[in-house]
């Protein structure tokens, strides 16, 4: 009877275990909701991460912001700056910046005449500015926007003299084939590194306004020259004409005094 009696009290006995487990499962369990919800309300668990999360993001955001600001404003600063050097030129012409140092280009910009100035610019900003300048906004301008230049921008009066200080350069500093002129634009027109040194060598207004002057003060002269010229041929041939005349006259008279 003992022996038969042992299994069923073993049973019975798991069972209540099983119950007072499954309880204390159950207790637990709503303990740790009721946590979880006042530690939510209290912000202390990851239930108030998310705003935090958002904060962090919104700092984020603000900082991408704020840089790219400040991006924009340094990029307008410079595109004004292009456009200034473009008011006023009547040249502007690139050449490559690969190979080019800094104090090269300091002692460069040194030498070149009163009137050019000399700048490393973003293709799409040059595109940008010369839209704004007639001599400038030429078709094909495209052609010339490839990899890193330097912008030459020249007035009518220091044209000649900015090609003659790179050419210069190029020849001191063993860069003659490296240092050719790219292209540039020139009355609306894109001209190629040839076109830019043909260029160059035209008169300028000044020089043209010189020799206009020149020659209307040389005019009065040659026309006095000319005159005074004419005249004596006149002279000589009224001269020439009396004395035949004279002649003619003398020869009757002494005809008609003959027997």
């Amino acid at each position: 009877r003992r022996r038969g009696r042992l299994p069923g009290q073993r049973a019975a006995a798991k069972k209540a275990q099983a119950k007072l487990r499954g309880a204390a499962m159950a207790n637990l369990r709503v303990a740790l909701l009721l946590l979880v919800g006042l530690s939510c309300v209290a912000g202390l668990l990851p239930g108030a991460a998310p705003a935090r999360g958002a904060a962090a993001g919104q700092q984020r955001a603000g900082s991408v912001t704020m840089a790219g600001a400040a991006a924009l404003a340094k990029k307008t600063t410079v595109l004004e700056g292009v456009k200034e050097n473009m008011d006023g030129s009547a040249l502007m012409f690139c050449v490559r910046s690969e190979g080019l140092r800094v104090n090269e280009l300091n002692d460069l910009r040194m030498k070149l005449p009163e009137g050019v100035r000399l700048q490393c610019v973003k293709n799409t900003l040059v595109n940008i500015a010369a839209k704004d300048f007639e001599q400038f906004n030429a078709e094909g301008l495209d052609g010339l926007l490839h990899y890193s230049n330097y912008w030459f921008f020249a007035t009518e009066a220091g044209m000649r003299d900015s090609i003659k200080v790179w050419k210069t350069f190029t020849e001191e500093s063993g860069r003659k084939e490296s240092g050719e002129i790219v292209g540039g634009i020139f009355d609306a027109q894109v001209l190629d590194g040839k076109g830019v040194e043909a260029v160059s060598k035209l008169p300028t207004k000044q020089e043209l306004m010189g020799k206009t002057a020149l020659l209307l003060k040389a005019l009065p002269t040659k026309l006095a020259r000319s005159l005074n010229e004419a005249g004596a041929v006149r002279i000589a041939r009224g001269l020439e004409q009396a004395r035949g005349q004279k002649m003619v006259r003398a020869v009757k008279a002494a005809s008609e005094k003959l027997p």
